[in-house]
């Protein structure tokens, strides 16, 4: 079996030119190529006060031009209005209308741009066809980073990476545009940037990724499961951060047990309903247990059975079965250490992308 790893060694930070105790500016600009099967996003959401939510991807390559060399700019944008309607666009623009900053988070795609430093982001789409922003964050917690390097790599010798880099909590302050009207908003909201050289579809099995606010902490997880060439090994990032300090109070090692209780939706697929995690450091005394249930299927994309007969086909070669579901959620955080217990829940929307085919294996 090919294998994974996190790159958390002493010459993995050397080769990547990060600094393990230091974010960087930098590291929000490009990192990436235009090489084919390589891509970026900077993805933004945020939940709002008067209701209803948002999300904005910039990325430097399109997904249909994912096989060749060249950059093809592009943005999506979604809105879900206070009473759930959604409102929507997709934009496309050549690179000589556009700019990719590698200094710091510097687009501009068209009309649109963003940018922004892990401490303030401001985002400006255009609504060329009716739907857009100008929204501010300001960041409420540290940037988080997994194991120094937030990249894991794929494969025998490294040949493959995928990452995730955030600021898992923000204030958003600004405006939404649709049905002709401009809506202030304001709200709490979440930031990542993303480099990989591999179809997500090739690299994972499934994965859940989510971010949870209380009144005490901040949680993200993104819990990653390879493939079967793979052997599903599992690759989890999950860390806790303090509100009032903003600082990262613990962070996994990788070693986790997860216990689930799953149920089978319209897509024949079997989700959990329940994922209660606990992840217990080597050579630490805390135990960090995570539950997250979810109350209401907010997004099913079904991908698989309402692919055309052609896309079907390429799903039947790849050995995969992609389904993607989003969910509005509870979740829990329990903190043990020795006789003290601390523990705190709060409401969050997770996102279970389930691209393999349903193996006991895999650890759903």
């Amino acid at each position: 079996m090919a294998r994974i790893r996190l790159m958390d060694q002493k010459e993995d930070f050397e080769k990547l030119g990060v600094d393990p105790n230091k974010i960087e500016t930098w590291e929000e600009g490009r990192r990436d190529t235009d090489d084919p099967e390589h891509n970026e996003v900077w993805y933004f959401d945020a939940i709002f006060d008067q209701g209803g939510k948002y999300m904005v991807g910039f990325r430097p390559k399109s997904p249909r031009d994912l096989k060749k060399k060249g950059f093809s700019p592009n943005l999506n944008i979604m809105i879900t209005t206070p009473d759930g309607e959604t409102r929507q666009d997709f934009l496309n623009y050549p690179i000589e209308e556009s700019h990719i900053g590698t200094e710091k988070a510097d687009l501009k795609f068209g009309p649109h741009t963003m940018t922004g430093d892990f401490k303030s982001y401001d985002i400006h789409v255009e609504p060329v066809n009716g739907v857009g922003c100008d929204l501010h964050y300001e960041a409420l917690v540290e940037p988080f980073r997994q194991s120094g390097s937030a990249v894991i790599a794929l494969g025998d010798n490294d040949e493959y990476y995928y990452t995730d880099l955030n600021v898992p909590k923000s204030k958003v302050t600004g405006t939404l545009i649709y049905d002709g009207q401009e809506h202030q908003v304001s709200g709490l909201g979440y930031h990542d940037h993303q480099w990989m050289n591999i179809n997500p579809m090739k690299a994972w099995h499934h994965w859940l990724w989510g971010h949870l606010y209380t009144d005490k902490y901040t949680v993200m997880i993104y819990d990653f499961v390879g493939q079967k060439e793979y052997d599903y090994q599992r690759v989890p990032f999950f860390g806790v951060q303090d509100n009032e300090t903003g600082k990262v109070i613990y962070m996994t090692d990788g070693n986790v047990k997860l216990d689930s209780e799953v149920q089978t939706n319209s897509t024949g697929k079997a989700f959990p309903k329940v994922s209660h995690y606990t992840f217990q450091n080597k050579d630490d005394s805390k135990k960090v247990e995570f539950t997250v249930k979810w109350d209401q299927e907010i997004e099913t994309r079904d991908m698989y059975h309402n692919a055309k007969i052609a896309q079907k086909l390429v799903f039947k070669a790849m050995k995969i079965e992609p389904v993607y579901m989003r969910y509005f959620a509870h979740g829990t955080l329990k903190i043990t250490d020795g006789d003290e217990v601390d523990e705190t829940s709060g409401e969050m929307i997770y996102e279970y992308n389930y691209m393999g085919k349903p193996d006991p294996l895999a650890d759903v």
